[in-house]
């Protein structure tokens, strides 16, 4: 454990915590502060971690993705039903600066984010949102759709969720090509920038997975919620 200075003001209890897709020893995590360190395992004392970016008084990030040190980041704050707000920055396009997101992104917990590696850039990148299109759960104005997709550093938006069910979308990343999603109804997968998704898989239980990960041995594996770590051939 590191003691961070100065210290972040609106901490996460489990931060979200990455490296960079193409240079392994530069982390990514925050709080209300986007941090970064260079050292990847080699750090040793919390001052080599520098923040970068402020998100914001009361805003507490909710994912990161990094790609060649250009990165995105995703908070919420307040973070509750009774004044909940999303937001989104990037450094993607050369300074840091909060996304001006239009109203008809969904607003709601932003759980997944990724950058498309596909585009050297940075300036593509995908959100996935938690909750539910169902207004008759989240309340007016919570938006349509799970899976969102900019080409030009967030300038604008548009809605890929395709056919994916009404369910929340807890990850996402990019396998040789392919969008690949963790949702409450396990793992799906597009080949064709979502306009179709498909059940990656024959075997892996209809439950939430939270997490996946491309492991080092070329496998993916899916975090799940009571059913254990289950692992595939990467698409």
């Amino acid at each position: 454990m590191l003691d961070l200075d100065p210290h972040d003001p609106n901490p996460r209890f489990i931060a979200p915590f990455e490296p960079d897709t193409v240079n392994g020893q530069h982390w990514v995590a925050a709080g209300q502060y986007v941090w970064t360190n260079t050292k990847g395992w080699a750090i040793r004392s919390g001052p080599e971690w520098v923040p970068v970016f402020n998100n914001g008084s009361g805003h507490s990030t909710t994912v990161v993705a990094s790609q060649n040190d250009v990165i995105w980041t995703a908070w919420c704050g307040p973070c509750n039903v009774d004044g909940f707000a999303r937001g989104v920055s990037t450094n993607a396009g050369g300074a840091w600066r909060q996304v001006a997101l239009p109203s008809t992104v969904p607003n709601r917990y932003i759980s997944g984010l990724a950058i498309d590696p596909a585009d050297p850039t940075g300036r593509t990148a995908y959100l996935g949102f938690n909750g539910f299109s169902r207004r008759f759960l989240e309340g007016p104005g919570a938006g349509y759709g799970h899976l969102w997709k900019t080409a030009d550093g967030g300038a604008s938006w548009a809605d890929v969720s395709g056919n994916l069910p009404d369910v929340p979308v807890n990850d996402v990343l990019f396998s040789r090509g392919k969008i690949v999603v963790a949702t409450d109804l396990g793992v799906v997968i597009s080949g064709n920038g979502g306009a179709a998704w498909s059940r990656l898989g024959s075997n892996l239980p209809y439950t939430t997975a939270l997490d996946i990960t491309v492991g080092p041995d070329g496998k993916l594996y899916a975090a799940t919620h009571g059913r254990g770590i289950w692992s595939i051939a990467q698409p």
